[in-house]
Protein backbone atom coordinates (compact mmCIF):
# COMPACT_ATOMS: atom_id res chain seq x y z
CA UNK A 1 0.00 0.00 0.00
CA UNK A 2 1.64 3.68 -1.43
CA UNK A 3 2.41 6.75 0.97
CA UNK A 4 -0.65 8.34 -1.68
CA UNK A 5 -2.77 5.27 -0.58
CA UNK A 6 -2.34 6.07 3.05
CA UNK A 7 -3.35 9.38 2.04
CA UNK A 8 -6.50 8.23 0.64
CA UNK A 9 -9.30 8.83 3.48
CA UNK A 10 -12.84 8.70 3.58
CA UNK A 11 -15.22 9.25 6.15
CA UNK A 12 -16.13 5.84 7.54
CA UNK A 13 -14.60 1.99 7.76
CA UNK A 14 -17.18 0.88 5.56
CA UNK A 15 -16.32 3.42 2.41
CA UNK A 16 -12.62 3.13 3.38
CA UNK A 17 -12.74 -0.38 3.28
CA UNK A 18 -14.81 -0.30 -0.01
CA UNK A 19 -12.25 1.57 -1.27
CA UNK A 20 -9.12 -0.25 -0.25
CA UNK A 21 -10.03 -3.59 -0.43
CA UNK A 22 -9.36 -3.04 -3.83
CA UNK A 23 -6.52 -0.97 -3.85
CA UNK A 24 -5.04 -3.63 -2.54
CA UNK A 25 -5.24 -5.98 -5.05
CA UNK A 26 -3.89 -3.16 -7.73
CA UNK A 27 -0.95 -2.14 -5.67
CA UNK A 28 1.64 -4.23 -6.06
CA UNK A 29 0.23 -7.48 -8.13
CA UNK A 30 -1.63 -5.61 -10.65
CA UNK A 31 -1.28 -9.04 -12.69
CA UNK A 32 -4.64 -9.89 -10.92
CA UNK A 33 -6.88 -12.14 -8.67
CA UNK A 34 -4.96 -15.25 -8.60
CA UNK A 35 -1.85 -13.88 -10.18
CA UNK A 36 -1.90 -16.11 -12.89
CA UNK A 37 -5.15 -16.39 -14.93
CA UNK A 38 -3.50 -18.03 -17.94
CA UNK A 39 -1.89 -21.10 -15.89
CA UNK A 40 -5.67 -21.20 -14.10
CA UNK A 41 -7.50 -21.40 -17.36
CA UNK A 42 -4.74 -23.95 -18.74
CA UNK A 43 -5.07 -26.33 -15.68
CA UNK A 44 -9.14 -25.72 -15.68
CA UNK A 45 -9.74 -26.92 -19.72
CA UNK A 46 -6.71 -28.78 -20.39
CA UNK A 47 -8.60 -31.90 -21.09
CA UNK A 48 -11.38 -30.43 -23.16
CA UNK A 49 -11.50 -31.95 -26.56
CA UNK A 50 -12.55 -29.37 -28.19
CA UNK A 51 -9.42 -26.97 -26.94
CA UNK A 52 -7.20 -29.59 -29.16
CA UNK A 53 -8.27 -28.15 -32.50
CA UNK A 54 -5.91 -25.74 -33.96
CA UNK A 55 -7.90 -21.59 -35.09
CA UNK A 56 -5.92 -19.73 -37.32
CA UNK A 57 -4.78 -16.25 -36.34
CA UNK A 58 -7.02 -13.40 -37.05
CA UNK A 59 -6.01 -9.27 -37.05
CA UNK A 60 -8.75 -7.66 -34.98
CA UNK A 61 -9.58 -5.42 -37.95
CA UNK A 62 -10.22 -7.78 -40.33
CA UNK A 63 -12.31 -9.60 -37.74
CA UNK A 64 -14.40 -6.02 -37.34
CA UNK A 65 -14.76 -5.53 -40.95
CA UNK A 66 -15.87 -8.63 -42.02
CA UNK A 67 -18.31 -8.54 -39.72
CA UNK A 68 -19.10 -4.84 -39.27
CA UNK A 69 -22.69 -5.07 -39.75
CA UNK A 70 -23.55 -7.41 -37.56
CA UNK A 71 -21.04 -6.21 -34.83
CA UNK A 72 -23.72 -3.12 -34.86
CA UNK A 73 -26.67 -5.36 -33.82
CA UNK A 74 -24.87 -7.01 -31.28
CA UNK A 75 -23.24 -4.05 -29.74
CA UNK A 76 -26.12 -2.77 -29.21
CA UNK A 77 -28.14 -5.67 -27.90
CA UNK A 78 -25.85 -6.19 -25.45
CA UNK A 79 -26.15 -2.76 -23.94
CA UNK A 80 -30.13 -3.65 -23.91
CA UNK A 81 -29.01 -7.16 -22.23
CA UNK A 82 -27.15 -5.70 -20.01
CA UNK A 83 -29.67 -2.89 -19.07
CA UNK A 84 -32.71 -5.51 -18.45
CA UNK A 85 -29.87 -7.82 -16.22
CA UNK A 86 -26.91 -5.82 -14.48
CA UNK A 87 -28.14 -3.49 -11.40
CA UNK A 88 -25.23 -1.52 -12.26
CA UNK A 89 -25.85 -0.64 -15.79
CA UNK A 90 -24.61 2.65 -16.58
CA UNK A 91 -25.81 3.45 -20.24
CA UNK A 92 -23.19 4.56 -22.65
CA UNK A 93 -22.73 8.33 -24.19
CA UNK A 94 -24.80 8.25 -27.29
CA UNK A 95 -21.35 9.38 -28.93
CA UNK A 96 -19.91 6.19 -28.16
CA UNK A 97 -22.03 4.07 -30.77
CA UNK A 98 -20.06 1.82 -33.05
CA UNK A 99 -19.87 2.91 -37.18
CA UNK A 100 -19.64 -0.11 -39.18
CA UNK A 101 -18.94 1.93 -42.16
CA UNK A 102 -15.39 3.23 -40.81
CA UNK A 103 -12.22 1.07 -41.81
CA UNK A 104 -8.92 0.17 -40.38
CA UNK A 105 -7.56 1.80 -36.90
CA UNK A 106 -10.34 4.27 -37.64
CA UNK A 107 -12.85 1.23 -36.87
CA UNK A 108 -10.74 -0.25 -34.24
CA UNK A 109 -11.09 2.91 -32.34
CA UNK A 110 -14.57 2.77 -32.83
CA UNK A 111 -15.56 -0.99 -31.78
CA UNK A 112 -13.04 -0.28 -28.47
CA UNK A 113 -14.80 2.84 -27.18
CA UNK A 114 -18.26 1.35 -28.21
CA UNK A 115 -17.49 -1.42 -25.34
CA UNK A 116 -15.53 1.19 -23.27
CA UNK A 117 -11.95 -0.10 -23.10
CA UNK A 118 -8.82 1.31 -23.02
CA UNK A 119 -8.49 1.11 -27.25
CA UNK A 120 -4.37 2.30 -26.27
CA UNK A 121 -3.86 -1.83 -25.39
CA UNK A 122 -2.25 -2.90 -28.57
CA UNK A 123 -4.43 -6.31 -28.96
CA UNK A 124 -1.62 -7.82 -31.12
CA UNK A 125 -1.30 -11.47 -32.30
CA UNK A 126 0.36 -13.53 -29.40
CA UNK A 127 0.77 -16.76 -27.24
CA UNK A 128 2.29 -17.16 -23.53
CA UNK A 129 3.27 -20.90 -23.30
CA UNK A 130 2.49 -23.22 -21.52
CA UNK A 131 5.10 -23.73 -17.74
CA UNK A 132 7.84 -25.88 -18.93
CA UNK A 133 7.72 -25.74 -22.60
CA UNK A 134 10.53 -24.80 -24.49
CA UNK A 135 10.01 -21.10 -26.94
CA UNK A 136 10.25 -21.56 -29.53
CA UNK A 137 12.35 -19.43 -32.54
CA UNK A 138 9.11 -16.91 -32.27
CA UNK A 139 10.03 -13.49 -31.57
CA UNK A 140 9.48 -12.45 -27.72
CA UNK A 141 7.63 -9.39 -27.20
CA UNK A 142 8.42 -6.84 -24.57
CA UNK A 143 5.70 -6.08 -22.08
CA UNK A 144 5.25 -2.71 -23.56
CA UNK A 145 4.10 -4.46 -26.48
CA UNK A 146 0.70 -5.77 -25.54
CA UNK A 147 -0.15 -4.13 -21.99
CA UNK A 148 -0.39 -0.54 -20.56
CA UNK A 149 0.78 -2.19 -17.39
CA UNK A 150 3.89 -3.25 -16.43
CA UNK A 151 2.67 -6.22 -14.67
CA UNK A 152 4.91 -9.60 -14.24
CA UNK A 153 3.01 -12.34 -16.05
CA UNK A 154 2.70 -15.59 -14.93
CA UNK A 155 5.61 -18.29 -16.57
CA UNK A 156 7.30 -17.98 -19.74
CA UNK A 157 7.54 -14.62 -21.97
CA UNK A 158 4.97 -14.09 -24.48
CA UNK A 159 5.68 -15.10 -28.33
CA UNK A 160 4.35 -12.87 -31.32
CA UNK A 161 2.47 -15.17 -33.28
CA UNK A 162 1.70 -13.87 -37.54
CA UNK A 163 -1.61 -13.42 -38.73
CA UNK A 164 -3.15 -16.65 -40.29
CA UNK A 165 -1.08 -18.61 -37.91
CA UNK A 166 -2.00 -21.75 -36.69
CA UNK A 167 -2.59 -22.08 -32.42
CA UNK A 168 -4.44 -24.55 -30.66
CA UNK A 169 -7.71 -22.96 -29.10
CA UNK A 170 -6.16 -23.93 -25.64
CA UNK A 171 -3.33 -21.36 -25.91
CA UNK A 172 -5.95 -18.60 -27.11
CA UNK A 173 -8.34 -18.74 -24.42
CA UNK A 174 -5.41 -19.35 -21.55
CA UNK A 175 -3.10 -16.52 -23.04
CA UNK A 176 -6.50 -14.11 -23.49
CA UNK A 177 -7.56 -14.74 -20.09
CA UNK A 178 -4.78 -12.78 -18.48
CA UNK A 179 -5.34 -10.05 -21.17
CA UNK A 180 -8.18 -7.83 -19.00
CA UNK A 181 -4.88 -7.08 -16.51
CA UNK A 182 -3.17 -5.62 -19.07
CA UNK A 183 -5.20 -1.82 -19.14
CA UNK A 184 -8.25 -2.56 -20.86
CA UNK A 185 -10.39 -0.96 -17.65
CA UNK A 186 -7.77 1.71 -16.68
CA UNK A 187 -8.17 5.17 -16.89
CA UNK A 188 -11.99 5.21 -17.50
CA UNK A 189 -14.00 7.09 -15.19
CA UNK A 190 -13.99 10.67 -14.76
CA UNK A 191 -11.74 11.55 -11.96
CA UNK A 192 -9.04 9.12 -14.02
CA UNK A 193 -5.94 10.72 -15.45
CA UNK A 194 -6.24 10.45 -19.80
CA UNK A 195 -7.96 11.22 -22.67
CA UNK A 196 -10.90 8.60 -21.47
CA UNK A 197 -12.20 9.97 -18.39
CA UNK A 198 -15.21 12.22 -19.25
CA UNK A 199 -15.92 9.91 -22.72
CA UNK A 200 -17.38 6.31 -21.39
CA UNK A 201 -20.22 8.04 -19.18
CA UNK A 202 -19.30 5.50 -16.23
CA UNK A 203 -18.74 8.48 -13.50
CA UNK A 204 -16.47 8.78 -10.99
CA UNK A 205 -14.45 5.92 -9.48
CA UNK A 206 -16.98 4.92 -6.79
CA UNK A 207 -14.20 2.94 -4.67
CA UNK A 208 -10.53 2.34 -5.16
CA UNK A 209 -7.75 5.34 -5.45
CA UNK A 210 -7.98 7.44 -8.67
CA UNK A 211 -4.67 8.45 -8.10
CA UNK A 212 -2.96 5.14 -8.77
CA UNK A 213 -2.38 4.23 -12.57
CA UNK A 214 -3.76 1.15 -12.40
CA UNK A 215 -6.32 1.46 -9.58
CA UNK A 216 -8.94 2.08 -12.11
CA UNK A 217 -9.55 -1.58 -13.04
CA UNK A 218 -10.61 -2.45 -9.85
CA UNK A 219 -14.29 -2.04 -10.49
CA UNK A 220 -14.18 -4.36 -12.91
CA UNK A 221 -12.15 -6.57 -10.84
CA UNK A 222 -14.13 -7.00 -7.68
CA UNK A 223 -17.68 -7.10 -6.54
CA UNK A 224 -19.06 -7.23 -3.32
CA UNK A 225 -22.86 -8.92 -3.85
CA UNK A 226 -23.20 -10.55 -0.65
CA UNK A 227 -22.03 -8.27 2.04
CA UNK A 228 -24.73 -8.10 4.95
CA UNK A 229 -27.24 -5.63 3.54
CA UNK A 230 -26.61 -3.63 6.41
CA UNK A 231 -23.04 -2.40 4.97
CA UNK A 232 -24.89 -2.23 1.34
CA UNK A 233 -27.03 0.21 2.59
CA UNK A 234 -24.30 2.43 4.70
CA UNK A 235 -21.75 2.31 1.62
CA UNK A 236 -23.82 2.08 -1.86
CA UNK A 237 -21.27 2.78 -4.03
CA UNK A 238 -19.55 -0.26 -3.03
CA UNK A 239 -22.46 -2.22 -5.08
CA UNK A 240 -21.31 -0.44 -8.26
CA UNK A 241 -18.80 -2.85 -9.75
CA UNK A 242 -18.85 -3.45 -13.62
CA UNK A 243 -17.55 -6.78 -13.85
CA UNK A 244 -21.10 -8.01 -14.56
CA UNK A 245 -21.26 -5.39 -17.27
CA UNK A 246 -17.64 -7.42 -18.96
CA UNK A 247 -19.56 -10.65 -18.21
CA UNK A 248 -22.31 -9.74 -21.04
CA UNK A 249 -20.44 -7.61 -23.05
CA UNK A 250 -17.57 -10.60 -23.61
CA UNK A 251 -20.02 -13.52 -23.08
CA UNK A 252 -22.23 -12.32 -25.66
CA UNK A 253 -18.87 -11.12 -28.43
CA UNK A 254 -17.53 -14.50 -27.67
CA UNK A 255 -20.83 -16.63 -28.96
CA UNK A 256 -20.97 -14.38 -31.49
CA UNK A 257 -17.74 -14.46 -32.65
CA UNK A 258 -18.20 -18.42 -32.95
CA UNK A 259 -21.59 -18.42 -34.42
CA UNK A 260 -20.13 -15.87 -37.53
CA UNK A 261 -16.87 -18.52 -38.38
CA UNK A 262 -14.39 -16.92 -36.19
CA UNK A 263 -13.08 -19.46 -33.51
CA UNK A 264 -9.93 -17.31 -33.19
CA UNK A 265 -11.74 -14.23 -31.68
CA UNK A 266 -14.27 -16.39 -29.87
CA UNK A 267 -11.76 -18.31 -28.24
CA UNK A 268 -10.25 -14.61 -27.49
CA UNK A 269 -13.14 -13.10 -25.77
CA UNK A 270 -14.06 -16.12 -24.07
CA UNK A 271 -11.05 -16.15 -22.03
CA UNK A 272 -11.32 -12.11 -21.32
CA UNK A 273 -15.00 -13.39 -20.13
CA UNK A 274 -12.78 -16.42 -18.18
CA UNK A 275 -11.17 -13.53 -16.78
CA UNK A 276 -13.83 -11.64 -14.51
CA UNK A 277 -15.27 -15.37 -13.81
CA UNK A 278 -12.04 -16.21 -11.92
CA UNK A 279 -11.57 -12.87 -10.25
CA UNK A 280 -14.74 -13.18 -8.40
CA UNK A 281 -13.45 -16.49 -7.79
CA UNK A 282 -10.45 -15.00 -5.21
CA UNK A 283 -12.39 -14.77 -1.87
CA UNK A 284 -10.50 -10.97 -1.23
CA UNK A 285 -12.21 -9.72 -4.64
CA UNK A 286 -15.62 -11.31 -3.52
CA UNK A 287 -15.91 -10.52 0.29
CA UNK A 288 -14.56 -7.06 1.69
CA UNK A 289 -13.00 -8.11 5.09
CA UNK A 290 -13.05 -11.60 4.71
CA UNK A 291 -11.49 -11.86 8.40
CA UNK A 292 -13.96 -10.06 9.84
CA UNK A 293 -18.19 -10.35 10.21
CA UNK A 294 -20.64 -7.72 9.98
CA UNK A 295 -20.43 -7.04 13.72
CA UNK A 296 -17.05 -6.62 14.08
CA UNK A 297 -16.87 -4.05 11.07
CA UNK A 298 -19.88 -1.70 12.95
CA UNK A 299 -17.65 -1.99 16.26
CA UNK A 300 -14.83 -1.01 14.41
CA UNK A 301 -16.17 1.71 12.92
CA UNK A 302 -18.36 2.80 16.44
CA UNK A 303 -15.33 2.48 18.70
CA UNK A 304 -11.98 1.90 16.65
CA UNK A 305 -9.14 4.62 16.69
CA UNK A 306 -7.69 5.87 13.61
CA UNK A 307 -4.80 3.70 14.31
CA UNK A 308 -7.40 0.90 14.50
CA UNK A 309 -8.87 1.65 11.34
CA UNK A 310 -5.06 1.66 9.26
CA UNK A 311 -4.38 -1.36 10.84
CA UNK A 312 -7.72 -3.14 9.83
CA UNK A 313 -6.57 -2.09 6.17
CA UNK A 314 -3.11 -3.06 6.33
CA UNK A 315 -3.95 -6.77 7.51
CA UNK A 316 -6.26 -7.22 5.07
CA UNK A 317 -3.82 -6.07 2.27
CA UNK A 318 -1.15 -8.05 3.55
CA UNK A 319 -2.78 -11.25 3.99
CA UNK A 320 -4.27 -10.66 0.56
CA UNK A 321 -0.70 -10.31 -0.90
CA UNK A 322 0.66 -13.27 1.28
CA UNK A 323 -2.13 -15.27 -0.23
CA UNK A 324 -1.95 -14.70 -3.60
CA UNK A 325 1.94 -14.65 -4.02
CA UNK A 326 1.86 -18.24 -2.22
CA UNK A 327 -0.37 -19.46 -4.54
CA UNK A 328 0.68 -17.84 -7.29
CA UNK A 329 3.98 -19.24 -6.67
CA UNK A 330 3.03 -22.83 -6.66
CA UNK A 331 1.47 -22.52 -10.00
CA UNK A 332 4.65 -20.88 -11.89
CA UNK A 333 7.28 -22.95 -9.77
CA UNK A 334 7.46 -27.07 -11.88
CA UNK A 335 9.57 -27.95 -8.45
CA UNK A 336 6.67 -26.83 -5.76
CA UNK A 337 5.14 -29.38 -4.24
CA UNK A 338 1.86 -27.74 -4.13
CA UNK A 339 1.38 -27.32 -7.80
CA UNK A 340 0.33 -31.03 -8.44
CA UNK A 341 -2.89 -30.55 -6.12
CA UNK A 342 -3.71 -27.17 -7.29
CA UNK A 343 -3.39 -28.38 -11.21
CA UNK A 344 -5.36 -31.25 -9.84
CA UNK A 345 -7.94 -29.49 -8.46
CA UNK A 346 -8.73 -27.28 -11.36
CA UNK A 347 -8.71 -29.77 -13.90
CA UNK A 348 -11.37 -31.20 -11.54
CA UNK A 349 -9.46 -35.36 -11.18
CA UNK A 350 -8.61 -36.52 -8.54
CA UNK A 351 -10.87 -36.66 -5.23
CA UNK A 352 -13.18 -33.98 -4.29
CA UNK A 353 -14.28 -33.11 -7.93
CA UNK A 354 -17.29 -30.81 -7.96
CA UNK A 355 -19.50 -29.89 -10.62
CA UNK A 356 -20.61 -26.01 -11.26
CA UNK A 357 -23.94 -25.51 -12.38
CA UNK A 358 -24.75 -24.60 -16.20
CA UNK A 359 -24.14 -20.90 -17.73
CA UNK A 360 -27.96 -19.13 -16.46
CA UNK A 361 -28.19 -15.83 -16.18
CA UNK A 362 -26.41 -13.71 -12.81
CA UNK A 363 -24.41 -16.56 -12.97
CA UNK A 364 -20.84 -14.79 -12.25
CA UNK A 365 -22.81 -13.37 -8.82
CA UNK A 366 -25.62 -15.88 -8.11
CA UNK A 367 -22.94 -18.56 -8.40
CA UNK A 368 -18.90 -17.77 -8.45
CA UNK A 369 -19.00 -14.93 -5.83
CA UNK A 370 -21.23 -16.78 -3.42
CA UNK A 371 -18.73 -19.39 -3.13
CA UNK A 372 -15.81 -17.34 -2.64
CA UNK A 373 -17.40 -15.21 -0.16
CA UNK A 374 -18.53 -18.39 2.01
CA UNK A 375 -15.32 -19.86 1.74
CA UNK A 376 -14.03 -16.45 3.05
CA UNK A 377 -13.46 -16.35 6.46
CA UNK A 378 -12.04 -19.81 6.50
CA UNK A 379 -9.23 -18.90 4.28
CA UNK A 380 -8.82 -15.56 6.07
CA UNK A 381 -8.20 -17.26 9.17
CA UNK A 382 -5.84 -20.24 7.53
CA UNK A 383 -3.57 -17.32 6.15
CA UNK A 384 -3.28 -15.62 9.64
CA UNK A 385 -2.38 -19.15 11.19
CA UNK A 386 0.19 -20.33 8.34
CA UNK A 387 2.49 -17.87 8.04
CA UNK A 388 5.06 -15.59 9.91
CA UNK A 389 3.29 -13.46 12.46
CA UNK A 390 4.99 -10.27 10.93
CA UNK A 391 3.73 -11.04 7.36
CA UNK A 392 -0.34 -11.72 8.74
CA UNK A 393 -0.78 -10.22 12.29
CA UNK A 394 1.14 -7.34 12.78
CA UNK A 395 -0.82 -4.04 11.78
CA UNK A 396 1.90 -2.18 11.85
CA UNK A 397 3.99 -3.66 9.17
CA UNK A 398 2.86 -2.39 5.24
CA UNK A 399 4.20 -5.43 3.42
CA UNK A 400 2.94 -3.93 0.12
CA UNK A 401 5.00 -1.31 0.95
CA UNK A 402 7.86 -2.72 1.89
CA UNK A 403 7.87 -4.49 -1.12
CA UNK A 404 7.66 -1.45 -3.22
CA UNK A 405 10.14 0.01 -1.35
CA UNK A 406 12.46 -2.81 -1.29
CA UNK A 407 12.91 -3.12 2.43
CA UNK A 408 11.66 -6.37 2.56
CA UNK A 409 11.95 -8.74 0.02
CA UNK A 410 10.82 -11.96 1.67
CA UNK A 411 8.01 -14.15 -0.80
CA UNK A 412 5.78 -16.37 0.92
CA UNK A 413 7.19 -19.73 -0.13
CA UNK A 414 6.02 -23.00 1.04
CA UNK A 415 9.42 -23.65 2.55
CA UNK A 416 8.55 -20.98 5.34
CA UNK A 417 5.28 -23.11 6.85
CA UNK A 418 5.00 -26.04 8.19
CA UNK A 419 3.94 -29.75 6.93
CA UNK A 420 0.42 -29.47 8.97
CA UNK A 421 0.00 -25.53 8.10
CA UNK A 422 0.79 -26.29 4.51
CA UNK A 423 -1.33 -29.39 4.23
CA UNK A 424 -4.62 -26.95 5.85
CA UNK A 425 -3.83 -23.99 3.73
CA UNK A 426 -3.55 -26.01 0.54
CA UNK A 427 -6.38 -28.14 1.26
CA UNK A 428 -8.32 -24.68 1.67
CA UNK A 429 -6.77 -23.33 -2.00
CA UNK A 430 -7.52 -26.59 -3.59
CA UNK A 431 -11.49 -26.81 -2.79
CA UNK A 432 -11.46 -22.93 -3.98
CA UNK A 433 -9.39 -24.13 -7.18
CA UNK A 434 -11.70 -27.36 -7.84
CA UNK A 435 -14.77 -24.41 -7.73
CA UNK A 436 -13.08 -22.42 -9.89
CA UNK A 437 -11.98 -25.01 -12.35
CA UNK A 438 -15.62 -26.32 -12.45
CA UNK A 439 -17.09 -23.24 -13.16
CA UNK A 440 -14.42 -22.09 -15.70
CA UNK A 441 -15.21 -25.30 -17.48
CA UNK A 442 -19.01 -24.40 -17.18
CA UNK A 443 -18.54 -21.07 -18.78
CA UNK A 444 -15.96 -22.02 -21.33
CA UNK A 445 -18.78 -24.49 -22.49
CA UNK A 446 -21.39 -22.15 -22.76
CA UNK A 447 -19.29 -19.35 -24.46
CA UNK A 448 -18.26 -22.20 -27.58
CA UNK A 449 -21.93 -23.03 -27.88
CA UNK A 450 -23.93 -20.35 -29.66
CA UNK A 451 -27.13 -22.45 -29.91
CA UNK A 452 -26.98 -22.89 -25.94
CA UNK A 453 -29.48 -21.02 -24.02
CA UNK A 454 -29.02 -19.78 -20.21
CA UNK A 455 -30.64 -20.51 -17.68
CA UNK A 456 -32.89 -18.62 -15.44
CA UNK A 457 -31.77 -16.68 -12.62
CA UNK A 458 -31.62 -18.27 -8.94
CA UNK A 459 -30.41 -15.90 -6.99
CA UNK A 460 -29.56 -17.05 -3.66
CA UNK A 461 -31.59 -16.00 -0.78
CA UNK A 462 -29.99 -14.04 1.71
CA UNK A 463 -31.50 -14.52 4.96
CA UNK A 464 -29.83 -11.74 6.80
CA UNK A 465 -32.12 -9.02 4.83
CA UNK A 466 -35.07 -11.40 5.73
CA UNK A 467 -34.17 -11.46 9.29
CA UNK A 468 -33.69 -7.63 9.37
CA UNK A 469 -37.22 -7.23 8.21
CA UNK A 470 -38.67 -9.92 10.78
CA UNK A 471 -37.08 -7.68 13.29
CA UNK A 472 -37.98 -4.46 12.46
CA UNK A 473 -41.97 -5.62 12.30
CA UNK A 474 -41.40 -7.32 15.41
CA UNK A 475 -39.92 -4.08 16.92
CA UNK A 476 -42.51 -1.95 14.99
CA UNK A 477 -45.36 -4.60 16.56
CA UNK A 478 -43.77 -3.77 19.85
CA UNK A 479 -44.07 -0.15 19.68
CA UNK A 480 -47.63 -0.02 18.30
CA UNK A 481 -48.36 -2.57 21.16
CA UNK A 482 -46.70 -0.27 23.93
CA UNK A 483 -48.54 2.74 22.55
CA UNK A 484 -52.19 1.03 22.17
CA UNK A 485 -51.47 -0.26 26.26
CA UNK A 486 -50.67 3.10 26.92
CA UNK A 487 -53.51 4.40 25.21
CA UNK A 488 -56.00 2.22 27.06
CA UNK A 489 -54.27 2.87 30.45
CA UNK A 490 -54.86 6.51 30.22
CA UNK A 491 -58.33 6.08 29.22
CA UNK A 492 -58.64 3.20 32.34
CA UNK A 493 -57.73 6.79 33.90
CA UNK A 494 -59.62 9.13 32.63
CA UNK A 495 -62.97 6.80 33.18
CA UNK A 496 -61.74 6.58 37.52
CA UNK A 497 -61.67 9.89 37.46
Amino acid sequence: MSTSTRGYRVTSILARVAALALIAAATTQPAGAWNAHSLLTRAALAAVPDLEATVTTEELTDFLEAEADKLALVLAEIEAKARDEFAAYVAPPAGLTFNPAARGTALRESFLRAIRVNPRVPLGLYRQPAPGETVGSRATLETTQYSLIGAELAGNPMEALNPGEGVSALDVVATASDEPDYGLDVGLYANNEGPLAALYGFGEQPFGNPALSYGSQAPFHMAFPHEDPIIAIAAPFSTQSQAGYREIQYATLARFAFKSGHPYWGWRFAGWALHYAQDLGQPYHARMIPGQGTLETIMLNAFGSEEDLNGALILLSNRHLVVETYAGDALKDPDNRSRWSFEAALAGTGAGSVQAPAYRTGWLYDVVATGAYEDGRRLDELVAESFPARYVNDPGFDFGLAQENGSDAWEPYGSTLDDAARARLDAALAERYRSIGAETRAFAAYLSDPLAIAGERKAPFDRRGAAYIVVLVLLAGGIVLLIAAGARARRRRAGLT
